[in-house]
C-alpha cells in the first residue's frame, strides 16, 4: 500500500482531514490546560503576554527550555511568556526579537518610523505599509526608541492556505509580536516630502512587511525613504486575499501615493524571492535594483545587485544557478569595495553560506521559531515546502548574513541611485 501512489493520493484527503479533526480535539484541552490551577507545571512556567510585552531569554538553556514547554501552545496561537522567576536578572540581555548589524555611534543613528494604512477602493480594504526615513528637527515627535515597535503578525491559517491548500485551519491560530528598531528610532507621523530618495521593498512569498526592516533602517540613516507594503501572500494576513488583488494593483496605488505626497528625487527598489519578480516590474530604467535570493535577470541599463547563494535550496528548485553575460561578479573575500559595479552579482559559494531566509531580519526569522517550530514535521511529512525554514532553525544566521549584505547594498544604491532632479 505504501508503495502504490494511487493509493497514496486517495488517502492524503482522509489523512488531512484527520489532521483537522485531531487539531480541533486537542485544542479544548489546550486551552483548558493554560488557564485551569490544576495545571500548575504549565502556570508556573507560562503566563499570558500583556500588551506590547516581549518574550525575553537570558541564556540558551531558557531559550531551549521555553521552546520546548510551548511546543503544543505553539500550535493553538497562544503567545506566552516566562514566569517572573525565569526573568528575574536575564533581561539585561537584549530581547529576543531585538536585532541587527549596525553598530554606528548613537548619534547618527536616529531615524523615524511610521505606519500606513493604504487604501484600495475597489477592494473595499487597506494595505498597511511600514515606512522609515531620516529624522528632521521639526518633523520627529519626542517619543523616544522604546515607545517604537514593529506590530508583527503570523497566521498559520494564511501559511496552510498557501503552502498546502488547507482550508481546515481556524483564523485565530495566530500569533502577534512587537519587534524592538535595531537602532535609534523614533516615532514620526511626518516625513520629507520634497526631493527624497525613495526605495520600495518587496517582501517574498509567506513574507512580511518587516522582512527587510534591518536594511530599511541602515539606508533611512543614509537618507533614504523606504517603504516596504504588505502584500496578499504575506503571512501576516492583515487582510483578505479577494481575486484581481495582487501585487501590480498595491504598487499601482502605492506609486500615485508616494508621487502625491513624496516628489522623489529618485527611485530605488530591493525584492526578497518572489518580491525580485515584484521589483522589476516596477518602475522604468531610471531605477535602481537589488534582487536577493530569486533568478539573475538579463542586464539591462538599469543599475542592478543580484545577491544569492549556492546554500538556498528554494533557489536551486529552478534548477543551477546561473549569471548572464555582462555581471560583474563580486567575491565575498574582497569585500567591501570601494566602487561596486553597476551590474553586478554577489554569490556566497560555501557550504555554510546564507539559505533562503538568512537575508531577513532576525526579528522575522526568529519569530518564526519561536511559534512555527513545532509545525516543521508536520510539514515534511506532506513534503509541503518550508522555504528553508529548516535550514535556518540550525545556521540562525541573520545576523552574520547581515554584516556582509547591509553595507554592500547601502553603497550600491548610494553609488547608483540615478537622481531624477
Amino acid at each position: 500500500l505504501v508503495n502504490n501512489s494511487k493509493s497514496q493520493r486517495m488517502l492524503l484527503p482522509s489523512a488531512l482531514k484527520a489532521i483537522g479533526i485531531l487539531f480541533l480535539i486537542q485544542l479544548p484541552l489546550v486551552i483548558a490546560l493554560s488557564s485551569s490551577d490544576s495545571s500548575k507545571n504549565i502556570k508556573s512556567n507560562l503566563q499570558p503576554l500583556q500588551n506590547g510585552e516581549k518574550i525575553r531569554f537570558g541564556n540558551d538553556k531558557s531559550r531551549r527550555r521555553f521552546n520546548q514547554e510551548i511546543a503544543l501552545g505553539s500550535i493553538c496561537g497562544f503567545a506566552l511568556r516566562c514566569d517572573a522567576r525565569e526573568r528575574e536578572g536575564l533581561v539585561s540581555e537584549s530581547t529576543r526579537f531585538s536585532s541587527g548589524a549596525s553598530n554606528v555611534d548613537s548619534q547618527k543613528q536616529q531615524i523615524a518610523y511610521t505606519t500606513l494604512s493604504l487604501p484600495i477602493p475597489n477592494f473595499d480594504c487597506s494595505v498597511p505599509v511600514a515606512m522609515w526615513f531620516p529624522t528632521e528637527d521639526s518633523g520627529a515627535t519626542s517619543k523616544t526608541t522604546s515607545e517604537v515597535r514593529y506590530d508583527h503578525r503570523i497566521s498559520v491559517k494564511r501559511i496552510g492556505e498557501l503552502l498546502a491548500g488547507w482550508s481546515f485551519i481556524p483564523e485565530f491560530v495566530s500569533r502577534n509580536f512587537a519587534f524592538e528598531p535595531s537602532i535609534t528610532t523614533l516615532l514620526s507621523p511626518t516625513h520629507k516630502s520634497e526631493g527624497c530618495k525613495v526605495v520600495f521593498m518587496a517582501h517574498g512569498y509567506l513574507g512580511s512587511r518587516f522582512d527587510l526592516s534591518h536594511v530599511a533602517e541602515e539606508l533611512a540613516m543614509e537618507g533614504f525613504v523606504c517603504i516596504s507594503p504588505e502584500y496578499p501572500e504575506s503571512l501576516a494576513a492583515s487582510y483578505a486575499r479577494q481575486e484581481g488583488l495582487d501585487r501590480s494593483v498595491i504598487n499601482q496605488h502605492l506609486l500615485s501615493y508616494v508621487q502625491m505626497n513624496f516628489r522623489p528625487a529618485s527611485y530605488a527598489g530591493i525584492g526578497h524571492s518572489l518580491g525580485c519578480g515584484t521589483i522589476l516590474r516596477m518602475g522604468d530604467d531610471s531605477w535602481t535594483r537589488v534582487l536577493i535570493a530569486g533568478r539573475p535577470p538579463e542586464v539591462s541599463s538599469s543599475p542592478l545587485l543580484f545577491i544569492s547563494s549556492t546554500n538556498d535550496c528554494t533557489v536551486r528548485f529552478g534548477g543551477p544557478l546561473q549569471i548572464p553575460n555582462g555581471y560583474s561578479v563580486l567575491s565575498e573575500s574582497e569585500l567591501p569595495l570601494n566602487q561596486i559595479p553597476p551590474t553586478s552579482a554577489l554569490i556566497f559559494d560555501r557550504p555554510d553560506g546564507p539559505n533562503h531566509i538568512s537575508y531577513l531580519s532576525e526579528n522575522v526569522n526568529e519569530a518564526m521559531i519561536s511559534f512555527l517550530s513545532p509545525l516543521l514535521p508536520v510539514a515534511q511529512a506532506f513534503s509541503i515546502p518550508v522555504l528553508d525554514f529548516d535550514k535556518y532553525q540550525k545556521s540562525r544566521d541573520s545576523k552574520a548574513t547581515a554584516v556582509i549584505v547591509q553595507p554592500l547594498i547601502s553603497k550600491f544604491l548610494a553609488q547608483h541611485t540615478i537622481s531624477k532632479v
